[in-house]
Parts: structure tokens; C-alpha cells; sequence
């Protein structure tokens, strides 16, 4: 029955991944076109002030990926970004002759790290299965599998940088962690994610290990660094590479600003407020969100408390630290890619554990 069950969940699964890969052949078999998307750039509101063609963060993105691996400067071109996953976006479109594959990719690396994290905490593969298929389903997840958005790529390098965390493989990530701060959010990649590895591996009283990453953070940072070689090899010194990264911080500070309790509106009931003013309904919520978050604030009352050494409380810090991290910034819909992967875990996890109980009553 165990390995029937098995069987069909993986069949499940390939199948409702195949339908949506066939529902945007279209997006992986169109030619991506250079000069198209230069025009659509220099004509755009990342050009001209008040246009009215505008091109959103996946347009930039491939025209700026398709520079960059061309040789262009990436302090001139969505400088505010870091440019390794462009990069990546570039690569598809060299390879590929095609954009959207590095964004199918890229949810590819999501499914099969989301697995791997779960078999890890589980130690169970029909359970490591359950998190990886919610996902999957996920409209908020399948809907990035269009277009070279950089989340999909920043949240399978989260995932990576937490598998070698739980096997206590440092080097290996902080070499992620260097490559997901070069995708998107330097400075707060930093920030949060060694705070969060720091704080699990002080509650997990493993004081050894916390020197050993502290030890081999400087790797993350060096990995960082060489993503923007094509930057220095055209001639900038270490010192204007500094002042690009104040300018980012900058760039981000001064922007728009969001309602502090944004993230958590949309988590609980779909609704959005803008920071233009208006309030929207979330297309992509559903009633999953919420009893998730609800079985994580079960999970972290009965486990932190407690001080229960469990390998699924880096996910507890993580989502503690990112939904904290999200009052501070405007917030699109999107960014909970980054948490909704391990409220289902946890929320898996919970119910593991609930229902054996609810058998035996």
C-alpha cells in the first residue's frame, strides 16, 4: 500500500507539472528577439519618464540579461539588481534562443531542492513528496514558469543554501548564499539569511558549528564578488564597486513604501494594499495560505517553547525573519514565493504529527 501510494503521488504530480509546462509551450518555443526587445526598453518608463510603453521586471530582465552576457557594463543597465541571475536569463537566450526556459528551469531546481529539504526533515519520501506537489499547484509559483522573473531562481538558491546548512556543509552554502545575495537584494540576503542560519544553529546549541560558518561566510562573499567580474574587468576598482552597492542600498531606501502589515493581509485573505493607495485582490490566493500559516504559529508554539532541537526550526526562523523583513519593504505578491514553500512544510509536519494522535483517541 506504502509504495502504491508512492506511485501515486509521483504520478500526480508529473502529470499536473507536464499539463502546466504544455499550458506555456508558447512562452518556451518563441524565438527570443534582441532588437524588439531593445526598442521595447529605450521607448519604455526605464527610458522615458511617464511613458506610456511600459515593460515590466521580466522585459528588463531579458534585455538586460541578453547585454550582459554580450559583455555589457552591469553598473549601467538595472545596476539596482545584482546581475548573476540575469546572467542566467542570458545563458537560456544564448542557449535556448529563448528567455522563459530559464525561468522553467529554475522552478525545476525549486521542486527537486524542496524535495531534497524535506526528505532531510522527514526522513520519510511520501512525506517529502506532499510539500514539493502543494507547491507545485501552487498558482503563485507555476504562474513565475512563464516569464524570467528572478524569484523562482532566488528561492531554489535559499533552498540549496538551507540543505547544506542541515548537513553542516558550509562551504557549499555560502557559495549559494554568495549566488542568491548576486540574484536579488544583496546587502538583506546577507543580513537575513546569516542571521537565520546563526540563530538556528545558536538554538540548536551548536556553538562549533556557528564558528564554522562564521568561518567560511567570507567564501559567500568572495562568490559574490565574482559574479560582477565582467564589472571589474572593464576597468572599475574596488573602491566604485563600493559606491555601486551604497547607491543600491540607496535606491531601495528612498523608494516606495509599503504597509507594514502588507505581507500578512495577502497571506491571510488575499488582499493587497498597494503602496499607490489602492487595495487588490491576490488572483493567486488560496485557502491553503492561510491554514498554513495558521499550522506554523501551532507548530512554533508547541516547539520553540520547548526548546525542541528539531532540523524543521530553520524554517520557523526563516519564515519569522522574512515576514519581519517584508513590514519594512513594498510588497508584490510574488515575494512570498520565499515562504510559502516552508509554511507547507511545516504545516506537513504538523499534521504528521496531529493526526497519529487523532488515530489512537
Amino acid at each position: 500500500m506504502k509504495s502504491k501510494l508512492l506511485i501515486l503521488l509521483l504520478l500526480l504530480f508529473f502529470l499536473q507539472l507536464l499539463f502546466r509546462v504544455y499550458q506555456y509551450r508558447d512562452n518556451y518555443l518563441t524565438k527570443f528577439d534582441a532588437q524588439y526587445w531593445k526598442q521595447r526598453y529605450l521607448h519604455s518608463q526605464w527610458v522615458v519618464p511617464n511613458s506610456k510603453e511600459s515593460v515590466g521586471d521580466d522585459g528588463l530582465y531579458a534585455y538586460a540579461g541578453w547585454e550582459y552576457i554580450h559583455g555589457a557594463d552591469p553598473s549601467l543597465l538595472n545596476a539596482e539588481t545584482p546581475p548573476f541571475g540575469k546572467y542566467m536569463i542570458g545563458l537560456s537566450e544564448i542557449i535556448f534562443g529563448n528567455q522563459n526556459i530559464f525561468a522553467l528551469l529554475s522552478g525545476m531546481l525549486v521542486l527537486a531542492a524542496l524535495f531534497i529539504l524535506s526528505k532531510i526533515i522527514f526522513r520519510d519520501t511520501r512525506l517529502a513528496l506532499i510539500p514539493v506537489m502543494l507547491l507545485s499547484s501552487e498558482t503563485l509559483f507555476y504562474s513565475q514558469l512563464r516569464s524570467p522573473f528572478l524569484d523562482t531562481l532566488y528561492l531554489g538558491l535559499l533552498i540549496l543554501v538551507f540543505i547544506f546548512v542541515l548537513k553542516e556543509k558550509f562551504i557549499q552554502a555560502n557559495i549559494f548564499l554568495g549566488l542568491m545575495a548576486a540574484t536579488k537584494a544583496s546587502s538583506s540576503t546577507f543580513v537575513l539569511v546569516s542571521a537565520v542560519i546563526i540563530a538556528y544553529l545558536f538554538y540548536m546549541k551548536d556553538y562549533r558549528q556557528i564558528k564554522k560558518f562564521l568561518i567560511f561566510l567570507p567564501v559567500s562573499i568572495l562568490v559574490f564578488l565574482l559574479t560582477y567580474s565582467r564589472y571589474f574587468l572593464l576597468g572599475h576598482n574596488f573602491r566604485e564597486f563600493l559606491g555601486l552597492q551604497k547607491w543600491i542600498v540607496t535606491f531601495y531606501e528612498t523608494g516606495a513604501k509599503g504597509a507594514p502589515n502588507a505581507a500578512l493581509q495577502i497571506l491571510a485573505f488575499g488582499k493587497w494594499p498597494t503602496w499607490w493607495g489602492k487595495v487588490e485582490q491576490v488572483s493567486e490566493w488560496n485557502i491553503l495560505w492561510p491554514l498554513s500559516l495558521i499550522a506554523v504559529l501551532y507548530y512554533l508554539y508547541k516547539v520553540f517553547p520547548r526548546r525542541r532541537l528539531y532540523k524543521s526550526t530553520l524554517l520557523g526562523f526563516w519564515i519569522i525573519a522574512y515576514l519581519i523583513f517584508l513590514t519594512l519593504v513594498p510588497v508584490w505578491p510574488r515575494y512570498l514565493l520565499l515562504v510559502l514553500p516552508f509554511t507547507y512544510t511545516l504545516a506537513v509536519w504538523v499534521l504528521s504529527k496531529i493526526l497519529p494522535r487523532l488515530r489512537r483517541l
